[in-house]
């Protein structure tokens, strides 16, 4: 028999194990598992009695039916690969022995070791090796079930030895076989959660497939079992090597089997937040401009709000003959600066402009000096309609495609109009301000003559001498 006996075993006392979790019924676990050994031992099993013997012994195989031992640590090499279904289960076999059986001769090749293909040999580094972890599982299994079913009975014997006697030193006898008992239980426990175990890391591997990456939700319903559970049992694997290179995501939702893919993932997620960052950063900035926009748009509207409440308070205090005079000059104020936006040109352009701010000038004096609006007519009912015209007409032949000779010499005569309306303008923005100019006139004479009667200025001899001496002096 080959080293498939623990395969084989491992496989019997498993689906044991699996049975009783699933019926929830332990009472002939340890009975069951004593039952399946013995049977492999009465079979003549050379490998179980090999590991029996190198569990409690110092490492030197003894050979039940030839009575020959030898050293197995310095004859033996260990070569696993990957089956099938991703577990580990090659054996290259003994040192020497070329692959062949060492029992009958028979060439018997385990596994290729080394002339695996490339994908398994990348799978080798992933994933520690199935057999080492069955036949721990299994050691521990076999022993924890004897030594538990041993000192159970022995518990039993003694204990009940003590209380029918009323022996104190059995009773404290018994009590250490319990200990004992304990202890192998936990063995026992252990052994079969590392078989359990094993199991889901094969369902685990099955469900990666030929990926290095898969999320715990396809692992959970692999197993049959709850995520949160996965996330658990999955970092366990981890911390115990069975995963070598395992990972598990940042926001624990898959299970990462390769450095090369864990490293691509950190590289991913360090792109992502710092897109994630900047993103921030754009939004935070774009709030702030809504913030520095919405709150200048309040303050326009404040401003806006607070100027129509004072043009309607000065229009209720002006009469309606000379609000009609108003809303009229603004209506030619309008149309003279819807032209002007109209006209590319510069130098008509700034002409414009003049007029513009000369007539609004105008009209502010009316408003402030309601009595010189009978001096008004005039403008309003030919200067400012004229200007209105010309300033179409040259709007209209501006946009033509072809400036003929006609057009040129129109325009022209416009743009020499508009001076000359401007110059117009700006005499009777001048003229409108005759009674303010001499009241101020009247105001200065009156005022020097109060000064002069108070002494507060010079006189006539000081003043003809300090003229006389800047003659002299020129």
């Amino acid at each position: 028999m080959g080293y498939n006996e623990f395969d084989e075993l491992g496989d019997k006392i498993q689906d044991i194990i699996d049975s009783a979790i699933n019926e929830k019924n332990y009472q002939k676990l340890s009975q069951s598992i004593n039952q399946t050994l013995n049977k492999a031992i009465d079979n003549g099993s050379d490998a179980l009695r090999d590991a029996l013997n190198n569990t409690v012994g110092s490492g030197k195989y003894t050979n039940y039916r030839s009575g020959g031992s030898y050293d197995y640590r310095k004859n033996r090499s260990w070569d696993f690969q990957k089956d099938g279904d991703g577990q580990g289960t090659g054996y290259q076999g003994y040192a020497g022995a070329e692959g062949k059986n060492s029992r009958n001769g028979n060439s018997q090749n385990f596994g290729s070791g080394r002339q695996a293909a490339a994908g398994q040999n990348t799978n080798l580094a992933l994933y520690s090796p199935a057999n080492g972890i069955k036949v721990k599982g299994i050691l521990k299994t076999v022993f924890g079930g004897i030594l538990t079913g041993t000192f159970g009975i022995a518990t039993m014997v003694v204990g009940g030895i003590g209380a029918g006697f009323g022996n104190s030193g059995m009773l404290g006898l018994s009590a250490v076989l319990a200990a004992f008992t304990a202890a192998s239980g936990v063995l026992l426990g252990q052994g079969c959660t590392s078989l359990t175990s094993l199991s889901r890391r094969s369902k685990y591997i099955k469900a990666l497939g030929n990926h290095t990456y898969c999320n715990f939700q396809q692992l959970a319903q692999a197993v049959g079992k709850p995520v949160k559970f996965v996330k658990k049992d999955i970092k366990r694997m981890i911390s115990k090597g069975w995963f070598l290179q395992g990972h598990v995501d940042k926001q624990e939702t898959c299970l990462i089997t390769s450095n090369e893919t864990y490293d691509q993932y950190v590289s991913t997620q360090k792109q992502l937040e710092e897109r994630d960052r900047q993103e921030a950063v754009l939004r935070q900035q774009a709030e702030e401009r809504n913030r520095q926009e919405n709150r200048l748009r309040e303050e326009a509207d404040t401003r806006a709000r607070m100027e129509a409440e004072r043009e309607a308070d000065e229009r209720a205090k002006l009469s309606p003959e000379v609000q009609q005079v108003l809303d009229k000059g603004n209506e030619f104020l309008y149309k003279i600066r819807r032209s002007n936006d109209a006209i590319p040109g510069e130098e008509i352009s700034r002409k414009i402009s003049r007029m513009e701010l000369i007539i609004a000038k105008i009209f502010e004096r009316a408003k402030a000096h309601p009595e010189v609006i009978p001096d008004l007519n005039r403008l309003m009912d030919y200067y400012l309609p004229m200007t209105v015209k010309l300033l179409n007409a040259y709007e209209e032949m501006d946009s033509q495609p072809v400036q003929g000779e006609n057009i040129t010499s129109s325009k022209k005569e416009i743009e020499e109009t508009i001076d000359t309306l401007n110059v117009a303008f700006e005499k009777l923005l001048d003229s409108i301000f005759e009674d303010t100019a001499i009241d101020v006139s009247s105001d200065i004479s009156v005022l020097n003559t109060v000064l002069a009667q108070e002494g507060l200025t010079e006189d006539e001899l000081t003043r003809m001498r300090r003229e006389a001496g800047k003659n002299k002096q020129v």
